[in-house]
């Protein structure tokens, strides 16, 4: 599935690479063909304008070899550029003669004549090359060879050649541009896909193996309450006192199975952000020490010694139901881990503009490998253990969003054999 959705933004990224490029290209591309036309554009107007005022240049005949006009029309003509020709037209439509520095051959002349019906300018292309042609209309006098003749129409003809050469080699540098940006386009979506995809992909896993824990750890307690139920049904004629156990057991797994319920419709309001979190202003030294209260007497039952080190009064802006909840899951996780004669010792203080609550007890500890990945839904340490335990593996990861919802810090620290210690660290506004 990721493979196909990386191959699909790959494609899509070198679409619209292309796509913009080739407009990019064509802009450039246009744009200077737009303005080196313009320019050949101007000089011929200015040429033919001045055609018009000044007397004309001696033409040659068209069907004798080029030859240099005399020195006044070099003098009153010297910025012509030997592309430009002059070509002179009488009444019958017959070429009389040229001028200037362009190379026209004689049975080139009649093409130019097809497309000058009218005055203006014109492009036109034969033999591989391309003309910008203007053509001017006006009875005039011109000398040709030794004889006077009058012509009636000019054209002042420019070979785009180097234009065309040049514009040749922008299209050239911009479709290579085009086939290296597709190229590097190409590769850096791969690697961009790839990259992108990774917390996504994280995101599946992680939420394929949340269902597949919470399918697992829901139909444990469900399998239980069911046998239970066909035990009872073996036997209709027993009374309550004789299927007791059962009873008990059935809801045992029914309180277990409530609470798996409630913790992950916790985390699943959580992950869509529709779990609010209530802040006011509250005593935190008075919340704790409430917590150990309770935790005290079941304490005692199991012979832990809790002792308590509270500083008065602290006072923060959060949610005390949440931070209550925080609290219970750390103090039960501390009491449930924590050997006959063990001790849990806790403090609460205040450093700078924060308030530090330190949960630590001399239980079973935690490896090291296994540290990093407490706060994982399901995670759990010991199997077994936490079986027998009534352990979901989902309180620790409540209690982290607790923390981060107050914009707070928790940290772990265990040793096998000697014990573990949480710190919490909240922000007192």
């Amino acid at each position: 599935m990721f493979q196909k959705t990386r191959i699909r933004l790959v494609t899509l990224n070198v679409i619209v690479v292309f796509l913009l490029l080739n407009g990019l290209g064509s802009a450039v591309y246009f744009t200077m063909k737009y303005r080196l036309y313009s320019q050949v554009d101007r000089e011929l107007a200015k040429v033919a304008q001045r055609l018009m005022v000044d007397p004309l240049p001696r033409l040659q005949r068209n069907n004798e070899d080029q030859f240099p006009y005399n020195r006044m029309d070099r003098k009153k003509f010297n910025e012509m550029d030997r592309r430009y020709a002059l070509i002179a037209w009488d009444s019958l439509g017959t070429a009389i003669g040229t001028a200037f520095g362009e190379r026209l051959e004689p049975e080139d002349l009649p093409r130019f004549r097809s497309v000058a019906k009218q005055d203006g300018i014109e492009t036109l292309s034969f033999n591989g090359e391309t003309f910008r042609v203007h053509t001017v209309t006006m009875p005039k006098k011109v000398i040709v060879g030794d004889r006077l003749q009058i012509a009636m129409q000019y054209q002042v003809v420019y070979n785009l050649a180097p234009e065309q050469n040049m514009l040749s080699s922008l299209l050239y540098v911009v479709a290579i541009g085009d086939a290296v940006s597709v190229v590097i386009a190409i590769v850096a979506g791969l690697f961009l896909a790839r990259r992108a995809l990774i917390p996504i992909q994280v995101s599946w896993e992680k939420q394929q193996q949340f269902i597949a824990d919470a399918s697992h750890e829901l139909r444990t307690p469900l399998t239980a309450i069911l046998v239970n139920l066909e035990r009872l049904f073996r036997y209709p004629d027993h009374t309550i006192e004789q299927e007791s156990e059962k009873i008990m057991i059935g809801m045992q797994e029914t309180r277990r199975l409530s609470k798996l319920v409630a913790d992950l419709l916790t985390l699943a309001r959580s992950d869509s952000n529709e779990l609010q979190i209530m802040k006011q202003k509250l005593r935190l030294d008075e919340l704790v020490q409430k917590c150990t209260q309770v935790f005290a007497q079941m304490a005692i039952v199991k012979e832990i010694n809790l002792e308590t080190e509270i500083e008065q009064p602290l006072e923060i802006v959060g949610d005390e139901e949440r931070l209550h909840q925080l609290l219970v899951i750390l103090l039960d996780n501390a009491l449930k881990y924590t050997n006959e004669g063990g001790k849990i010792f806790v403090s609460c203080k205040r450093e700078g503009q924060r308030v530090t609550v330190m949960i630590k007890d001399t239980g079973i500890g935690i490896p090291k490998d296994d540290i990093p990945y407490l706060f994982d839904r399901f995670f759990r340490v010991d199997k077994m253990r936490s079986r027998q335990t009534e352990g979901t593996g989902l309180g620790l990861s409540i209690a982290k969003w607790i923390v981060d919802a107050h914009h707070g810090k928790i940290q772990v620290s265990s040793e096998e054999g000697v014990g573990t210690s949480f710190y919490l660290s909240l922000p007192i506004k």
